[in-house]
């Protein structure tokens, strides 16, 4: 309830008790007007039961018999205007207990009103700060990853890796041809990688029973130096089967004591 609602039903209860109060008046003057008429009309009587008292020289009613009389008639009077204060007290008291419920529900109202928009702005808050965070740390994710990248593309460069047709006992050999693009010398390079069949299945080796394989490199193998050209790894699987030469991963320790591991993921980048 706004505060303009709450005076026009202060002055609507102020305006219905002063109607009922002017009311219950005019009843009271009615009646007293009834009664003064009814007092009139029994006026002569009483004279004349006076004058007969005073010829048979009765002792006549004192004033103090009237005087309790005329008091005695008065005493409704006072009760309807005693009454109505009484009513209007009552809503009074009343206008003033809803009045009071009215502005507590409107405070409480108000606070949780309050309350729900800071919930509210606190959970936007808080939603654009792990917004934030979010961004920042896939900008340093894509930050780091292009630096990584980067790092693979100057180790190596492969330029060729593939099995050689089988032997009469179906042993294949391996064959990976590669060129040091960094500005480090490579003391030691290994690798591991399995055969594949015609239709992209892996095959394992019918002799050892091993599916995955791998070979090493001993250096030094200078900056700018193409390697594997002339060299092979000798019937590194027996199988039939075998056709192409999937790498898996490829370890490059250096010289100066660094190394790095490229997985199978990171291959794409050095070919």
């Amino acid at each position: 309830m706004t505060e303009d609602e709450k005076k026009e039903f202060e002055e609507f209860l102020e305006w219905k008790a002063e109607k009922k109060r002017k009311e219950e008046e005019n009843k009271a003057k009615q009646e007293e007007a009834e009664r003064q008429v009814k007092v009139n009309a029994q006026m002569p009587q009483v004279e004349e039961e006076e004058s007969m008292e005073f010829d048979n020289k009765q002792v006549p009613y004192s004033s103090n018999n009237k005087n309790e009389s005329n008091n005695t008639g008065e005493k409704p009077t006072t009760f309807p205007v005693a009454f109505v204060l009484l009513i209007s007290l009552i809503i009074f008291l009343f206008c003033i207990c809803i009045l009071k419920d009215c502005s507590d529900n409107n405070q409480t109202s108000s606070y949780k009103t309050e309350s729900t928009s800071n919930n509210e702005a606190d959970k936007e808050r808080l939603d654009s700060l792990a917004a934030i965070d979010a961004a920042e740390t896939k900008r340093q994710d894509s930050l780091k990853r292009a630096k990584r990248i980067d790092l693979l593309k100057n180790t190596i460069k492969i330029k060729k890796a593939h099995l050689s047709s089988p032997n009469s006992a179906g042993g294949v050999d391996a064959h990976l041809v590669w060129k040091n693009v960094s500005n480090k010398t490579i003391k030691y390079l290994n690798w591991s990688g399995y055969p594949i069949n015609a239709v992209g299945d892996p095959v394992s080796c019918e002799v050892r029973g091993t599916i995955e394989g791998g070979g090493m490199v001993t250096g030094p193998i200078k900056p700018g130096t193409t390697y594997g050209y002339g060299t092979y790894w000798d019937c590194l699987w027996y199988n039939y089967s075998a056709k192409k030469l999937v790498l898996t991963e490829i370890n490059i320790e250096y010289m100066d004591g660094s190394s790095i591991n490229i997985n199978k993921n990171e291959l794409k980048y050095v070919r």
